[in-house]
């Protein structure tokens, strides 16, 4: 009898907790959402150069500006995915890790890769899988300051994501 109490309150808290596990979740994604939008290069930008380049089709340097600015953030208007979202605990506080994944406005894939502070829904870092604008204007401080930032997200997620 004990045993059947026993297996009877694992098959019930299992569940209970998964379903907390998954609410969580779904509350940190507008979070995540919101923090990418406020930080993506503007769709004027990319449209102004998209109409460059249809009009000069040879003009390299425009072709370069258009991939900076459309091809290195998720546009919202498609459709978007959550993946590998896990919580983990470091000195008694709760960090959410995933990924994001969808297209960008010239319809490649592309994902980011976020670590939220909970129960804030306070997201600390993002990596892109790729940043094509950090190279579009050829400056050596950009491309060093990309660097630095895919280093620090790199030692955040070994910190508070394994």
């Amino acid at each position: 009898m004990r045993n059947f109490l026993t297996a009877l309150i694992l098959f019930a808290i299992v569940p209970l907790s998964y379903g907390q596990e998954n609410l969580q979740y779904e509350n940190i994604k507008p979070y995540v959402i919101g923090f990418l939008e406020k930080v993506a290069s503007s769709s004027e930008s990319c449209s102004l150069f998209k109409d460059l380049v249809a009009k000069d089709i040879s003009n390299e340097r425009n072709k370069k500006m258009m991939l900076g600015f459309c091809d290195s953030d998720i546009d919202f208007s498609k459709p978007i995915s959550f993946s590998q979202i896990s919580t983990h605990r470091f000195e008694g506080a709760d960090y959410v890790c995933g990924i994001i994944s969808g297209r960008t406005k010239i319809n490649r894939k592309i994902g980011v890769r976020f670590i939220s502070s909970e129960p804030y829904h306070l997201i600390l870092n993002v990596k892109y899988s790729r940043r094509p604008i950090a190279y579009t204007i050829d400056d050596r401080f950009l491309v060093d300051e990309y660097r630095l930032q895919i280093r620090s997200f790199n030692e955040m997620n070994e910190k508070y994501c394994q």
